[in-house]
């Protein structure tokens, strides 16, 4: 058996995360009615209302059942329901579209649970799973709802309906434990876009998928052995070492300093570009320059 104390808060008895909860243990929780009802009022953990026609009319659910309810997408609704008294008049029960409604503005959807409820039974309880193949209908095709359509009625969620009008005279009905409960979470790995990798000593080769064209295994060679992991990990890096223990390369050598070239001077050094590399025109200018010097 399962106990409540035994179980995590804000969980039920199967490990369902309760999205929202109304116990009735203090008043209404802000339920209303829709529809041509009276006597609307709290009782023992439960809220109770009256009709005394063939009225047909809904207990309406509060904000907290509503807005971004996608976590309830596969989940559960559950309540109980049933009657204080009731009149058929001697007829069977009132037909009805739907007992428990499902709306979505947002999305102009209206999704319903059509012959729920049990006739004749002053107290019954009920378990609604909010998945499209549970029963539902869309009133817009008059069949069950899509996936999509599904999953965006509950994701913008504006209204929960639960049927409290039934017989053809008068009745007062109850309803109690309303719990709205989240889908169990997916936790089966997804498929990655990323091929498999193997890791080797440090470095990494991407190997395709068993059974793929080219997929080949990947050994490492006989001086990586040693240092391969077990569970194809990078092995861990070595630990720091005094750079003063190592001994230099022959990068950081400096060079040794290199003679000077003697520059051009005299007047002509800034003409003809003392200290460039000669060319041509450069050979040219010092013939005429030493010619010169031998007339002075």
């Amino acid at each position: 058996p399962s106990f409540a104390q035994d179980r995590h808060p804000g969980t039920d008895e199967d490990g369902l995360l309760i999205l929202a909860e109304s116990d009735f243990l203090w008043d209404d929780d802000k339920w209303t009615t829709r529809g041509n009802a009276s006597d609307f009022k709290h009782g023992n953990r439960m809220i109770q209302a009256t009709d005394d026609g063939s009225d047909l009319w809904h207990y309406v659910a509060p904000d907290k059942f509503l807005g971004a309810k996608r976590a309830a997408y596969q989940g559960k609704l559950f309540f109980k329901h049933g009657w204080f008294e009731y009149n058929s008049e001697g007829r069977d029960v009132q037909k009805a579209d739907f007992d428990v409604v499902l709306l979505s503005e947002a999305y102009d959807l209206v999704i319903g649970y059509p012959n729920l409820f049990r006739p004749w039974e002053f107290r019954s309880e009920y378990t609604l799973d909010l998945i499209e193949t549970a029963g539902w209908i869309s009133n817009a095709t008059g069949k069950p709802p899509s996936r999509p359509d599904m999953v965006r009625a509950v994701t913008k969620l504006s209204g929960i309906w639960i049927r409290g009008g039934f017989y053809y005279g008068h009745e007062t009905s109850y309803l109690m434990s309303v719990k709205l409960k989240a889908g169990l979470v997916d936790s089966a790995p997804r498929p990655s876009s990323l091929k498999s990798q193997k890791i080797h000593s440090g470095f990494s080769r991407s190997v395709p998928p068993a059974g793929e064209e080219g997929s080949e295994e990947v050994k490492p060679s006989a001086d990586q052995s040693d240092t391969t992991n077990d569970d194809d990990q990078t092995p861990p890096p070595p630990p720091p070492t005094d750079d003063d223990d190592l001994p230099p390369l022959d990068s950081d050598k400096e060079d040794p300093p290199k003679p000077q070239e003697k520059k051009r001077g005299g007047m002509f050094a800034s003409m003809f570009g003392g200290g460039k590399k000669k060319g041509k025109d450069d050979e040219f200018y010092t013939l005429a320059l030493a010619k010169h010097q031998d007339n002075w």
